[in-house]
C-alpha cells in the first residue's frame, strides 16, 4: 500500500519510469483524481487499463491524460474523503487579502462620523500595528490626532503623536495644528498648557516655520489655557513675518481674553480697538464672543482699567479728570437709569437731549456719562461701556452684521435686570425679524426666576405657545427654580409627565435648592423621595447641597445657643426641631439606600474597553 501523493511524487521526479508503468495498473479510477485517494494498491486484473494504453506519446513516461470516461468511476473518486496533506495545497489561496492602506483610512473614517473614537484608534494601534503589521501613512495619524484634539483628548492625541515619531513617520502643519488643538479643548488647563508650550519649543528648536493654520492654533490653545502674554506675542510675530491678520485671528485673541475672569473684559477692548485701527471688519462670531466676554469678564484692576480707557478714548488725563459719585449725580442723571444729558438752549429755552452713553465700539470712541470706573461690577455695567443693548446694535448695523437670536440671547443676560429692558429687547427682536427659539425663553425664564419674579417667569411660557415653540426638559429646569414648596414642585413634575418628560438629578437639585433656602424640611424630603421613587442616581451637586444643609443647620443651632441672636430665634422653635428630627433620621436611613451616580473622568468614553 503507498499513498497517493507519494507516487505521484515519484512520477514526477522521474523515479518510475516507463518500464512502472506498464507493470503496473489502476482499477479504472481517473489519474486526474489520484490526489483525492488515501490509499490505492497495485493489482494485476484483466479489466485494469493500463498508463501506456492512454500516452499520446509512448515514449514519453511524463505526460498524464484521461485514464478512463466511465462516470461511475469519477463518482466514486468525488465520494472518498480528502487527504490531510490537501489543506496545504490551498493555503496560499485562502490567506485573507491585506488591505491597502486607503481602505484602512475609510475604516477609521467611518468609526469617526459615528463617534466611535475608541473603535478608531484600536484599528492603528491593534490590527494595524499589532495584528496585520501594516505601517501607517501620515493621514491615518492626523486624522486620529484631529479626533482627539476635537474632544480635548490630550493625552491620546500626544500619544499617537509620539508613536508617529517612533516609527518614523513624517509629521505635517496639520498635525501640529491638531495637537495644538487638542490643547486649546482640554478640560486639564495646566496639563495643556506645559504640553503646548513644549510642543511650541519643539517647533522651535526642529526650525519648523509655523503657517497662518499653526498660528491660529497656537493662539488658541494659549489663549484657552491662561497664557494671554504668549498669546498676544504670537499676534505680534506674525505681524512681524507680515501675515495678513484676519478676523479669525482676533477672534482667537478673543477667545483668550474670555479665559481671564478677572480681567478678560479689559483686555478685550484693547483687542477690539486693534482690530479696528487694522481695518479689520468684525463677524458675527466676534460680536458672540465680545458679548461672552462682557457677560463673564471683570475688568480687574482699577487703576490699569482707567489707564486703558484713557487710551482708548485718547484722553491721557482720565486718571485725574474722574468724579466722585456724588459731583457727577449733580450735573448728569446715572447713566444706569438714563442714556441722556439734559441741556438747555440759551437761544429759545428750549431742552435738548443729548445722547451721553459711554461707547468704546465707534471709531471716535468717548467715555461719556460714566460715574466711576470702580462701580462697573456687573455685566449690565459692562454693557453700558459699550454703548448698552441699542449701541451695541447699532455697532452692529454699521459693520454690515447682521445679528442673530445667539446675540439678543447674550444680550438677555447682560442687560440690566429689570422687566422694562426685557421688554425693549423683545421689541429690537420683533423689529430685526428674528425668529425666537426655545433657548432665549428658557434664559428670559431664569434671569425672572433668579430676582424671584415668577409670575412673569410663567407668562414666558405664553410667548412660547405664541411663537409655536415646543418646550424641552431645561425649561421646565429654569422653572423649578420657582417653585418654593412641595405643591409647586408636583404641579411642575405632573406637567412634565403630561409633556412627556421624566424628572432628573438637575431639576431635582434644583428644587431641593429651593427647599433648603427656605428651611423647608418636607420640602427637602419630598424631593428625597422622588430620587428613590424615579430611581434616580443622585449627582454630586445634590449630594453636596444635602450635605451642606445638614451641616448648615447644625451651625445655626451652635450660634444660638452661644449667642442671643434674636434674628436666630426660629431655630429653636418646636416645628424647626422636630422637621430636622425628621429629616436626620431620613437622611441616614435614604443614604445608605441610594446609588450615587459615579464621576467619570472627561477621557474614559474614548479608552478601549477591556
Amino acid at each position: 500500500m503507498f499513498t497517493c501523493k507519494r507516487l505521484l511524487q515519484q512520477l514526477v521526479l522521474g523515479s518510475l519510469r516507463k518500464k512502472c508503468l506498464k507493470s503496473y495498473n489502476i482499477n479504472g479510477y481517473h489519474l486526474s483524481k489520484l490526489k483525492n485517494l488515501t490509499t490505492f494498491s497495485f493489482r494485476k486484473k484483466t479489466e485494469s487499463i493500463s498508463f501506456t494504453d492512454l500516452q499520446k506519446n509512448e515514449n514519453d513516461c511524463d505526460i498524464f491524460g484521461t485514464l478512463s470516461n466511465k462516470i461511475e468511476h469519477n463518482d466514486k473518486l468525488d465520494s472518498l474523503p480528502p487527504e490531510p496533506d490537501d489543506k496545504i495545497e490551498y493555503e496560499k489561496s485562502e490567506q485573507k487579502r491585506r488591505l491597502y492602506i486607503t481602505e484602512y483610512h475609510k475604516i477609521i473614517q467611518d468609526f469617526i462620523s459615528q463617534n466611535k473614537l475608541s473603535e478608531a484608534i484600536d484599528v492603528l494601534e491593534t490590527r494595524m500595528l499589532k495584528d496585520e503589521k501594516v505601517r501607517p501613512d501620515y493621514y491615518a495619524f492626523n486624522l486620529l490626532i484631529s479626533s482627539c484634539g476635537r474632544v480635548g483628548y490630550v493625552q491620546k492625541a500626544f500619544s499617537l503623536f509620539n508613536q508617529m515619531k517612533k516609527i518614523g513617520v513624517k509629521t505635517t502643519p496639520a498635525t501640529y495644528t491638531s495637537l495644538f488643538n487638542a490643547c486649546s479643548n482640554s478640560p486639564y488647563k495646566d496639563d495643556a498648557l506645559k504640553r503646548a508650550k513644549k510642543l511650541h519649543n519643539l517647533m522651535t528648536l526642529k526650525c519648523i516655520e509655523p503657517n497662518i493654520f499653526n498660528y491660529h492654533a497656537m493662539i488658541k490653545a494659549f489663549g484657552r489655557t491662561g497664557d494671554l502674554l504668549t498669546a498676544f506675542s504670537l499676534v505680534d510675530e506674525m505681524v512681524t513675518k507680515q501675515y495678513k491678520l484676519k478676523d479669525e485671528t482676533f477672534n482667537f485673541l478673543l477667545q483668550a481674553c474670555i479665559s481671564d475672569k478677572k480681567a478678560g473684559f479689559r483686555h478685550c477692548l484693547l483687542v477690539w480697538r486693534k482690530m479696528i485701527s487694522k481695518h479689520v471688519r468684525p463677524s458675527l462670531y466676534s460680536y458672540n464672543l465680545l458679548l461672552k466676554c462682557t457677560r463673564e469678564c471683570g475688568i480687574g484692576d482699577e487703576f490699569e482699567t482707567r489707564k486703558i480707557i484713557g487710551q482708548i478714548v485718547n484722553d491721557p488725563h482720565l486718571l485725574n479728570q474722574e468724579k466722585s459719585y456724588d459731583e457727577v449725580n449733580k450735573q448728569h442723571l446715572d447713566y444706569r437709569n438714563s442714556s441722556h444729558h439734559y441741556t438747555i438752549n440759551n437761544n429759545n429755552n428750549e431742552i435738548l437731549i443729548i445722547d451721553n452713553r459711554p461707547n468704546l465700539l465707534d471709531r471716535k470712541p468717548y467715555f461719556g456719562n460714566i460715574v466711576s470706573i470702580n462701580d462697573i461690577k456687573n455685566p449690565a455695567d459692562r454693557l453700558m461701556l459699550l454703548g448698552g443693548c441699542s449701541g451695541f446694535l447699532k455697532n452692529m448695523k454699521f459693520n454690515k452684521v447682521k445679528p442673530d437670536i445667539k446675540i439678543f440671547t447674550q444680550l438677555v443676560e447682560a442687560i440690566p435686570s429689570t422687566l422694562t429692558a426685557e421688554q425693549n429687547l423683545l421689541l429690537e427682536i420683533s423689529k430685526s425679524d428674528i425668529q425666537l427659539d426655545i433657548d432665549f425663553c428658557n434664559i428670559l425664564i431664569k434671569k425672572r426666576s433668579l430676582r424671584c419674579d415668577y409670575e412673569e417667569a410663567k407668562n414666558v411660557l405664553s410667548l412660547i405657545s405664541s411663537e409655536d415653540l415646543s418646550v424641552d426638559i431645561v425649561t421646565f429646569g429654569v422653572l423649578a427654580l420657582g417653585c418654593k414648596n412641595k405643591f409647586q414642585a408636583k404641579d411642575l413634575i405632573k406637567s412634565m409627565v403630561d409633556h412627556g418628560f421624566r424628572v432628573n438629578a438637575e431639576i431635582l437639585g434644583t428644587m431641593l435648592g429651593q427647599a433648603c433656602y427656605h428651611y423647608n424640611f418636607g420640602y427637602v424630603i419630598y424631593t428625597m423621595n422622588m430620587i428613590k421613587h424615579e430611581e434616580i442616581k443622585p449627582n454630586n451637586i445634590f449630594m453636596e447641597r444635602l450635605k451642606s444643609f445638614d451641616e448648615n443647620i447644625k451651625s445655626l443651632m451652635k450660634k444660638r445657643e452661644n449667642k442671643d441672636e434674636k434674628s436666630l430665634d426660629f431655630v429653636h422653635s418646636y416645628y424647626f426641631k422636630e422637621g430636622y428630627r425628621k429629616f436626620q433620621n431620613f437622611y441616614k436611613k435614604w443614604i445608605s439606600e441610594v446609588n450615587v451616580e459615579e464621576n467619570l473622568l472627561p477621557w474614559d468614553q474614548f479608552r478601549k474597553q477591556k
